[in-house]
């Protein structure tokens, strides 16, 4: 499965999305209202070779810390 076919099929609105590659990361996305995200085309036409999920912490408009899921995806 490619990147774009993981985050079309496997994630949900408001979720992010990193992508990365021999360990280090390579790009970002975040699954908006309306499912809709931006990759560049030689990631999202890249092989996942591993995902997990996972929440992390980031700060919101008012500055306060929220839980926001994560999918962790390594490409090769």
């Amino acid at each position: 499965m490619t990147v774009i076919e993981y985050c079309r099929n496997e994630t949900d609105v408001r979720e992010l999305v990193i992508i990365r590659a021999g360990g280090y990361t390579s790009c970002a996305a975040y699954i908006d209202y309306e499912d809709l995200f931006r990759l560049p085309p030689n990631i999202a036409h890249a092989d996942v070779i591993e995902s997990s999920y996972d929440h992390i912490k980031v700060l919101d408009h008012q500055g306060t810390y929220v839980s926001v899921p994560c999918t962790y995806l390594d490409i090769r």
